[in-house]
């Protein structure tokens, strides 16, 4: 919902009212083209039309040389970004949710290297394993936890019962694979953590960060939105151009704070300066932390630290200067911090909306180290390419299926022409999506100039992807063990799954799809908007991770419900779209369960308007489950439905929806 493009006429708008909203305060004379190039950067973005505005700031030994705000952070009202405008930072957060944890370490209420059950009895899961889960595991995305619980996650208010929900589907799951033998992102950890950090604290999780941010003079950062303030940017729709809610990022720990650029760079230089936490424990914070067996060989391009996503960005490593990363990501903003501890320097970048934040922040970055006289701009003539080769036969042996998040592959070999073949699962068949040449350093090289190789390494066969240039990797996919399984997946063939439990502030608002893949028997995928996971089948109703390397994994199991079978997962309910009940000219919709939504389905064309409740949502889905209509972001009005498309009624017990509907 929200990655469509503006139209052409849209773009040009938005332009014109972008050029209308700056808001800066520079240091021009030593930063000219550190700040041209953040311009641009920026600019470019904003231009390209999937994000609302922008805010940026830079920090030179405490002072802040450079801030800007670009478009309106409110439309109806002309109202630029300004310094103090409040942004989501997303992921960012989990930088503060480590430096509490460190902070009670120092304290010696808490122990990096202690299981988090010495701390925690209420902590229990399915998976014995999960009492080896350490402290230090949950920052440096080790524990081995599925992923994400997302139920409400993002959403249009406050959930108070999230912790308390998350702690019960803790609970009922199982771990991927062993603590602390690799890291793989994880917003479970976080989330942990910052019930960790209330139970040892007796403080909630925003009173505790509360001393944190006053510690770094951080006047304009919050958990959520401060209370009352409209001093915030808001999302806008690139279909209509409508402000969307406010997002309240109910998973705190792991990405709800609410800051600004100048507030980010303020805390880098309290960290710098030590006034949230010892030297000691700032090198424990920002060294490499990650598993011994994230990468096959060299180093993992997310060199965690604790909290950190890179405590040396390759970019930078490469020309002698180390820099501290941390990126951030919500369904409505993106973020990125650097913090470059040598010269203590620090830019942060944050929209609302989506951007490539990772790169903008590196281009500024760079024009900043250059212009310093940090590091020489290269004038050195680029490397020509490795030549082409014949595929050794030794590589021969890695044909086959590879899994990851969101992919399956099969991976075959022209050894006449010395290519990769790189084919992904897509809508029943293996689908060629590259095919790339061997070269003779012992690579085969996409167009982009990153680099795969294949490893045999703790135990299986291993897809690596490099960055150009440097060791730096990432496990991009692992092999599917043959199995013999003779487990009945009828319920999960060719079926579409609609949610029967959404919120009505949830902003997720998830389909699922399942099926099978006739080249690996025993396994059954997971189809979200188009992405294929694979899992397991531990018996006819239960599908199980297989992928210790892959993110965000879902434990899913179908149950009978009123003599219907119904697929539960992280928190959600679905209904078999084929039971779905056809709408009815006049009747009357009623909310009859707690928790529970009422479902329809179309038979003809027409048109639909509904009437909402007080707390009432409408969700229309087409036939293939993408989203059609949402009251919560679309308003109250007329839509045009097709046969075979899905409508959600979601209120609470007893709520009655009226509608229009004609034919």
């Amino acid at each position: 919902m929200f990655k469509k493009m503006l139209t052409i006429g849209l773009c040009f708008l938005l332009v014109l009212v972008l050029l209308s909203g700056c808001n800066s305060k520079v240091d021009s004379k030593n930063y000219e083209q550190t700040i041209a190039t953040a311009r641009t950067e920026i600019w470019n973005a904003l231009s390209a039309g999937a994000s609302s505005s922008a805010t940026v700031a830079i920090m030179d030994n405490g002072k802040v040389v450079y801030e800007e705000g670009f478009a309106m952070r409110d439309r109806e009202k002309a109202l630029p970004v300004e310094d103090s405008t409040q942004f989501n930072i997303g992921s960012i957060s989990k930088v503060f949710t480590t430096a509490a944890v460190l902070q009670l370490c120092e304290s010696g209420k808490l122990e990096l290297d202690k299981p988090v059950v010495n701390f925690m009895l209420e902590f229990t899961m399915q998976d014995s394993r999960y009492k080896d889960i350490t402290v230090r595991m949950l920052l440096n995305h080790s524990s081995a936890m599925p992923g994400t619980y997302i139920y409400n996650g993002f959403a249009s208010g406050v959930d108070s019962t999230y912790i308390e929900n998350f702690m019960k589907y803790l609970s009922e799951s199982n771990l991927k694979g062993d603590p602390g033998k690799l890291s793989v992102y994880c917003n479970d950890g976080f989330t942990l953590a910052e019930a960790l950090i209330e139970k040892v604290s007796g403080q909630t999780y925003s009173d505790y960060l509360k001393n944190i941010f006053s510690k770094a003079n951080m006047s304009n950062t919050s958990c959520y939105f401060k209370k009352g303030n409209s001093n915030v940017a808001k999302k806008y729709s690139n279909e209509d151009g409508s402000a969307y809610p406010l997002e309240y990022v109910n998973i705190m720990g792991s990405g709800g704070i609410s800051s600004t650029a100048v507030d980010l760079c303020k805390f880098s230089q309290a960290l710098l300066t030590n006034k949230i936490m010892s030297k000691e424990t700032f090198t424990e914070y920002t060294s490499a932390q990650y598993a011994s067996e994230t990468v096959p060989s060299g180093t993992p391009i997310t060199s965690y630290g604790l909290g950190w996503d890179m405590v040396s960005v390759a970019d930078f490593e490469l020309q002698g200067v180390k820099v501290l990363s941390k990126n951030g990501g919500t369904l409505q903003f993106t973020s990125q911090l650097y913090i470059v501890p040598e010269e203590n320097l620090s830019v942060a970048v944050i929209f609302a909306g989506s951007a490539d934040t990772a790169t903008i922040a590196t281009k500024i970055t760079q024009a900043l180290l250059e212009e310093k006289g940090v590091i020489r701009k290269s004038e050195k003539p680029g490397t020509l390419p490795p030549k082409n080769a014949t595929t050794p036969d030794k590589i021969l042996s890695f044909a086959g299926y590879y899994g990851d998040n969101g992919k399956i592959l099969k991976v075959e070999f022209d050894q006449e022409n010395g290519a990769l073949v790189y084919k992904m699962f897509n809508n029943g068949e293996f689908v060629t999506t590259g095919t790339y040449p061997y070269k003779e350093d012992g690579y085969f090289y996409m167009p982009t100039g990153m680099r795969m190789s294949f490893s045999e390494s703790f135990g299986k066969k291993l897809i690596v992807a490099y960055l150009p240039k440097t060791d730096t990797s990432i496990v991009a996919g692992e092999s599917i063990a043959a199995v013999n399984n003779t487990v009945d997946a009828s319920k999960f063939i060719e079926k579409q799954w609609l949610p029967i439990n959404l919120s009505a502030i949830d902003f997720t608002t998830i389909t699922v799809k399942t099926g099978i893949v006739s080249e690996l028997p025993g396994y059954i995928y997971l189809d979200a908007e188009n992405t294929y996971t694979l899992y397991g089948l531990k018996d006819e109703n239960t599908g199980i991770m297989v992928f210790p390397y892959a993110r965000d994994l879902l434990e899913f199991k179908i149950v009978e419900q009123n003599g219907k079978n119904v697929l539960t997962l992280s928190g959600y309910t679905f209904m078999d779209a084929a039971d779905v009940p056809v709408i009815q000219i006049g009747e009357k919709i009623s909310i009859n369960k707690d928790n529970q939504n009422e479902c329809r389905r179309f038979e003809n064309d027409g048109l639909f308007k509904g009437t909402l409740s007080n707390a009432g949502r409408i969700i229309i889905f087409s036939p293939d489950l993408t989203i059609k209509y949402d009251s919560l972001l679309n308003g109250v009005k007329e839509v045009a439905v097709s046969p075979g498309s899905y409508i959600i009624f979601i209120g609470n017990l007893g709520d009655s929806f009226e509608f229009e509907y004609s034919v």
